[in-house]
């Protein structure tokens, strides 16, 4: 089939049949997992990409940061392995953060499919596997060997045969070998599943080669990214958040050029990488995180795949913390790279305020690792979202993981594979930053040790905005800071918020995460009484907070205007 042979209607469907099949490749890891992390939390993406490592579909649950990174990985791994060079049954892996997705954690599994006895496609996973060796106090890290097992471009599977010897190796350095590679087995299922499923489709259309309908899907993405960038007024547009740093806070600036229809992102002014922590971004990293923004301002409405990014370039001074050099520790990149995204929406805000949002309180992951008794070791993790930032259109969502796609975790399933007990997870009142549009409310968890069993449980987190506000846009206020403390019998254990690394060592002792609300956005004195009112009556504000919009409640439990 040629370009012109796809008539609108036909391109739909085939459109979105490539998008369904990425949709069951992720629907199968999500049943076959083995850790919280990927089965619960779903971190983790899946992709169909042509030939040439160019991505054609992914599925719509796919992790934001992985969109970018898997076809990046992939063309990564098929550098070291032409396709002409595979066989069917091969199996790359990496988890190399320079060529993947910018921390050790993320293993990429890419199985090409032949037709004809040739490559004609690839389907990919990515996935957060729930250890990779290396230490638990990952803010100790100086160098990426301290961050555990680096697996170069491989072959997990050579014509069909698994490299037991490379099987071996991850076993032997990782925390818990069964509960690791059972995951590494949901994304081969996943990525067989995506395999004959594409098979399938080129038999029932009759395609020989996905070049010409990928040329298609591609072009179209692309002409609409162009047409949406065409429509922003050309300029300059520079904007600058802070963020913690590893506890002296950073400024991270942006600039963001339009030109045509063509735009750059140019982080110049990114600090210098940091020699200890695991804050620093390989340049993939950065780039994913910051497409995806501009990609949900500009075409959020158009399947997302190569050739929506074709008209954007990113760029990031070499040795920065968003483009750092081998071999910086990067274990905790998203500490600095989650912050792109609010920098992107501050540049672009003076042009497209009703599609940009404010600062959204950044979820965190904290891990629980240790031992129930001497043979049976758990390791799992507590995943949880802070206040979405206010925009144009409404008030932020409470509790939501962004700028990821991941899902609050169960406190039930966490419960069930740890030794621990959750004893209260709600909203925080007042932590949504006050504006015309309120920020969604942070959460509080508290966690304790169920039994006095003299086995400590280490708990690692790395919360964001401890130490620095991130103000709203067009007079929106901040949300809440962030906090996590350790506590026993109401006595704090740490005389500062604990970024990190902790034990619970009795059932007596608290570790209570607090997670940051979004900022507002517009003047909160443009507040609707109604909606306020509403706030005030589900406990979303209190009293106290109501002078942020400068209210105030009567006797009858009515908002009204201070001095009106």
């Amino acid at each position: 089939m040629n370009r012109s042979d796809f008539d609108p209607v036909s391109l739909e469907i085939m459109w979105s049949r490539l998008i369904n099949i990425t949709e069951e490749c992720w629907i199968t890891i999500w049943r076959t997992a083995f850790s919280m992390i990927i089965g619960e939390a779903q971190d983790f993406g899946c992709e169909l990409l042509d030939a040439n490592g160019e991505s054609l579909a992914h599925s719509p649950r796919s992790m934001p940061v992985f969109n970018l990174t898997l076809p990046r990985a992939v063309r990564g791994l098929l550098e070291h392995y032409p396709a002409h060079t595979l066989q069917p049954g091969d199996v790359l892996v990496t988890n190399d953060p320079w060529i993947c997705a910018g921390h050790l954690f993320d293993i990429a599994l890419v199985t090409p499919v032949f037709r004809q006895g040739r490559v004609v496609g690839l389907v990919g996973s990515i996935a957060h596997c729930s250890d990779i060796g290396g230490t638990r106090d990952a803010l100790s890290a100086r160098e990426i060997y301290d961050e555990g097992l680096q697996i170069p471009p491989m072959k997990l599977y050579r014509a069909g045969e698994p490299n037991d010897d490379l099987l071996r190796i991850i076993r032997q350095n990782v925390r818990k070998g069964d509960m690791v590679l059972g995951d590494i087995q949901a994304q081969l299922s996943a990525n067989r599943v995506g395999a004959h499923r594409l098979l399938a489709f080129m038999d029932e259309y009759g395609l020989d080669d996905l070049t010409p309908l990928a040329h298609v899907v591609q072009d179209r993405a692309e002409q609409a990214m162009r047409d949406a960038i065409a429509a922003v007024p050309d300029g300059e547009y520079c904007y600058a958040v802070e963020f913690d740093g590893t506890g002296v806070p950073q400024s991270l600036p942006v600039r963001v050029v339009v030109q045509g229809d063509e735009l750059l992102v140019d982080w110049s002014g990114a600090p210098p990488q940091v020699e200890r922590g695991g804050i620093n971004c390989t340049l993939s990293y950065t780039a994913a995180h910051t497409v995806y923004t501009l990609k949900c301002i500009l075409t959020p409405d158009i399947p997302s795949n190569a050739g929506c990014f074709r008209p954007i370039r990113v760029q990031a001074p070499p040795g920065s913390v968003l483009n750092c050099r081998y071999p910086a520790s990067v274990n905790v990149r998203l500490m600095t790279g989650w912050y792109c995204a609010p920098a992107v929406f501050g540049a672009l805000a003076p042009v497209l305020a009703n599609r940009v949002q404010a600062f959204t309180g950044l979820p965190m992951g904290a891990g629980a690792y240790g031992y129930e008794n001497e043979e049976r070791a758990f390791n799992d993790h507590l995943f949880q979202g802070g206040g979405q930032g206010a925009g144009a259109r409404g008030d932020g969502k409470s509790a939501l993981l962004y700028p990821t796609s991941a899902a609050n975790t169960a406190v039930e399933m966490f419960e069930t594979r740890t030794p621990l007990l959750v004893e209260q997870k709600g909203l925080i009142p007042d932590s949504g930053g006050p504006g015309k549009y309120r920020g969604g409310l942070g959460q509080r968890v508290t966690v304790r040790k169920l039994h006095n069993d003299g086995r400590p449980a280490q708990m690692s987190m790395h919360p964001q905005g401890l130490l620095v506000d991130t103000p709203g846009l067009y007079g929106g206020r901040p949300g809440r800071r962030a906090n996590v403390r350790l506590e026993e019998e109401g006595r704090a254990l740490e005389g500062r918020a604990l970024n990190g690394f902790a034990e619970l060592r009795r059932p007596s002792q608290r570790l209570t995460i607090e997670l940051g609300g979004g900022s507002g956005f517009g003047d909160p004195a443009e507040r609707a009484l109604e909606a306020i009112q509403e706030d005030l009556d589900e406990g979303l504000i209190t009293a106290a907070g109501l002078r942020a919009y400068g209210c105030e409640v009567d006797a009858e439990g009515r908002v009204r205007r201070i001095g009106g």
